[in-house]
């Protein structure tokens, strides 16, 4: 797992890849290898009844169709549990933020690539997908609605937290809100949260949900940290070292055929745009590439 240093309430907290002030990814042959890739947590996550009302009001119903409203309001109608997620500020070009929002299994297939991660994701058409963590969470992903400012996905299926024995039945629903700046240097940066609405099906199982909801509470903040971490460091890579991309793309399963050329599409625009500007990031030998990223992945998904 990651590691995040402890700071005072007064500072925003950052999430590095250290851990034990060992460097998940070694840059070698840099005068600037003490320097980690890291993501800011901007604000920590809450469960608040102010935050949840906020948060329904600023879905984006309208812009559904009415089966898809029907859909949106039998979780909302039974809210069980809520929870915003951190917000999380990353550097990373908007074109890799969108790419992998639009098309998360190609994310999963990349961890299953550097072979650290046995999660399935299989997409069936532009807006849905099918899902297996491989510890007994299993559903259906449904996007309902997707623009620069707003991403709202419906889930339904079998929900597995490490304090249950067995998965519960359950449906949910995401809404992840990103912005995109540039700062005075020209790097991109993006501060993005994520809205969790969870409902169950019975009281009996909600009860059980609401008590084990501190642990999951817990996961979901560190997974949500720790994808915005992936997606930081996909941008060094594309910027850095679009030869592993390249490696990688073509060893991705579970994807679109085309996938590959569109995926090496995206890294070309970024890495000819990295050389139009100062890099933040210090230079990984070609090499080294797999070798340096694979410990990162291991960490952030074992």
């Amino acid at each position: 797992m990651l590691h995040a240093p402890i700071l005072s309430a007064q500072q925003p907290q950052l999430v590095t890849d250290q851990t034990a002030g060992e460097a998940v990814i070694p840059i070698a042959n840099s005068t600037q290898a003490d320097e980690p890739l890291e993501v800011e947590r901007v604000e920590k996550g809450t469960s608040s009844r102010w935050t949840r009302n906020k948060a329904v009001d600023e879905l984006p119903l309208a812009q559904l169709s009415g089966d898809e409203q029907l859909a949106a309001a039998e979780v909302l109608d039974e809210i069980s549990l809520y929870r915003r997620l951190p917000t999380i500020k990353l550097q990373a070009d908007s074109r890799v933020y969108s790419y992998f929002t639009e098309n998360p299994d190609v994310a999963i297939s990349i961890w299953r690539a550097m072979q650290i991660s046995q999660v399935k994701m299989n997409r069936l058409d532009q807006e849905s997908f099918t899902i297996d963590t491989g510890d007994g969470t299993i559903g259906n992903v449904r996007v309902l609605h997707q623009s620069d400012k707003s991403h709202l996905i419906l889930c339904d299926g079998d929900f597995q937290s490490p304090a249950l024995k067995r998965p519960l039945k359950a449906k949910a629903l995401m809404h992840l809100q990103p912005q995109f700046n540039v700062t005075p240097d020209g790097q991109s940066e993006i501060v993005h949260t994520l809205d969790l609405f969870v409902s169950f099906p019975s009281q009996t199982v909600e009860t059980v949900a609401r008590l084990i909801s501190p642990v999951s509470n817990h996961v979901a903040d560190r997974n949500f940290e720790e994808v915005s971490l992936f997606i930081e460091m996909m941008d060094v890579a594309m910027s850095k070292q679009p030869g592993w991309v390249e490696q990688t793309a073509y060893r991705l399963d579970c994807v679109d055929p085309k996938t590959p050329d569109e995926l090496l599409k995206v890294t070309a625009e970024v890495y000819v745009e990295s050389q139009k500007r100062g890099l933040r990031h210090p230079v990984m030998p070609e090499a080294d590439a797999e070798s340096a990223t694979r410990p990162f992945l291991q960490r952030i998904f074992r």
